[in-house]
């Protein structure tokens, strides 16, 4: 199983085994919780994308970088060293279930007494340069990041500000089973999905922890669909979606439909 390693400078703080959907930011319900204002509530999150693993940046104040390039969306190979504000997260594959392009068995078989053992020189090469070139890139990267933190939290009080439109959007349930008739987009970030940070509640045994984030910002609502059975207006959505008054999300069952809300009318108009 794969893991994530979480770092700090040059300490080791936890490991993490890496599930279907591993979610990382500030706020305790997260999968891996990181109290620093440098972070996000809802940060980012690593999920499964095939046989591989990807990482998304939930529309975080401060970025989301793999290997010192800021991303949005990005799959990820081991040893690739993920940044969230000045904590970086390693990935490792843990028992060899991570796979790769180019897979191999590079696991040596044991010899009996007496045997002669062959090493594949090509392949102990590669992994030698490969485990250099990312204890270099770790170094070079948190040398980079010391000043990150002091900068966050300055600037994210002006930024959280400037982020949210001035309209609430809101989700108004078409059809399934839900707690409320319709909810109001209020937080920077909303997740549907079963985990108990969701706004909307999905109810189920096999329902996915996080099926969809939503995100606010100062142009209106990005949906980031992160379960494979979610869809928007009926059609599977990889990259993120900028939704519209009347887009309709299906997840898992529930139909969802976004409406911007619009302005209260003042007392006597």
């Amino acid at each position: 199983m794969a893991r994530l390693t979480l770092q700090f400078e040059d300490r080791v703080l936890k490991e993490y085994f890496v599930g279907p959907m591993t979610t990382i930011g500030r706020l305790p319900d997260n999968t891996i919780m990181i109290d620093s204002p440098a972070v996000s509530s809802h940060h980012a999150c690593v999920f499964r994308d095939g046989y591989f693993f990807a990482v998304e940046d939930l529309q975080s104040t401060n970025g989301t970088f793999v290997n010192g390039t800021r991303i949005s969306r990005q799959r990820l190979q081991p040893g690739d060293v993920v940044q969230v504000g000045r904590h970086v997260l390693v990935l490792d594959r843990a028992g060899d279930h991570f796979e790769t392009d180019d897979a191999v068995d590079e696991t040596p078989a044991l010899a009996s007494e007496g045997e002669t053992v062959f090493i594949d020189k090509r392949k102990l090469l590669t992994r030698l340069v490969q485990s250099e070139t990312n204890a270099r890139k770790y170094d070079a990267l948190v040398a980079r990041l010391r000043d990150v933190e002091t900068h966050a939290s300055r600037g994210r009080t002006s930024a959280d500000a400037a982020a949210a439109p001035s309209q609430p959007g809101m989700l108004r349930v078409l059809a399934g089973r839900a707690d409320k008739p319709e909810y109001s987009l209020d937080a920077h970030t909303s997740l549907i999905g079963k985990g108990p940070s969701s706004l909307i509640r999905l109810r189920g045994w096999f329902k996915p922890r996080v099926a969809v984030a939503i995100t606010r910002n100062r142009h209106g609502y990005v949906a980031t669909l992160l379960a494979p059975d979610a869809l928007i207006n009926s059609q599977p959505v990889k990259a993120r979606h900028e939704l519209k008054d009347g887009d309709v999300l299906d997840v898992s069952g529930l139909l969802l439909e976004f409406r911007v809300a619009s302005p209260q009318p003042a007392d006597g108009a």
